[in-house]
């Protein structure tokens, strides 16, 4: 008989390691979930700067990607904020910088920031396209912001990580 339960909760182990890996395959980006909202304009977002050339990246275009919604704490303001928009290496993809060893953000007021590679591959950022299911203006620091979802993702709640939100985004180009 004991051994008749040992072998059952065996079975019940490797079940439910087994269900534990899979549910973590499939979920695109932690706890980051798709969300459906109403189709946004086609208002340019930010231009990718690129071998000398700018090309206009629309939030309709972004947002085709597929929309998710993380709520996380912001080392900028008070309080859970929620955001929604698309997974950043999936912008990359889309503007092919995915392969670069890093992308730059500047903002309108020139703020610049050096994205590492390290940072989209270990975890899902999040160019957020708006707040609260509301598009992100000028007013709310849109119409894109880089966030890091802190809560779920405490490595990168750092003082290195932190200035990486960047808000209101300009530009964005290869980091090489």
């Amino acid at each position: 008989m004991s051994s008749l339960l040992n072998t059952g909760l065996s079975s019940l182990k490797r079940s439910l390691i087994m269900l534990a890996v899979l549910a973590f395959c499939i979920l695109p980006a932690g706890a980051l979930e798709p969300v459906d909202l109403p189709e946004s304009p086609d208002t340019v977002a930010f231009n990718v700067q690129n071998n000398g050339k700018s090309v206009p990246v629309t939030l309709r275009q972004l947002e085709k990607l597929g929309l998710y919604r993380v709520t996380t704490a912001s080392p900028f303001e008070k309080g859970h904020l929620t955001f929604e928009g698309v997974l950043f290496r999936d912008v990359l993809k889309l503007v092919g910088l995915e392969g670069e060893d890093s992308v730059v953000l500047r903002a309108v007021d020139e703020y610049v920031q050096i994205i590492p590679r390290q940072d989209w591959t270990e975890g899902p950022l999040l160019l957020a396209t708006r707040q609260n299911g509301k598009l992100l203006t000028r007013r709310t620091q849109g119409p894109t912001r880089l966030v890091y979802p802190l809560n779920d993702h405490p490595a990168f709640d750092t003082p290195v990580h932190k200035p990486r939100w960047v808000w209101l985004i300009k530009t964005l180009e290869p980091g090489g």
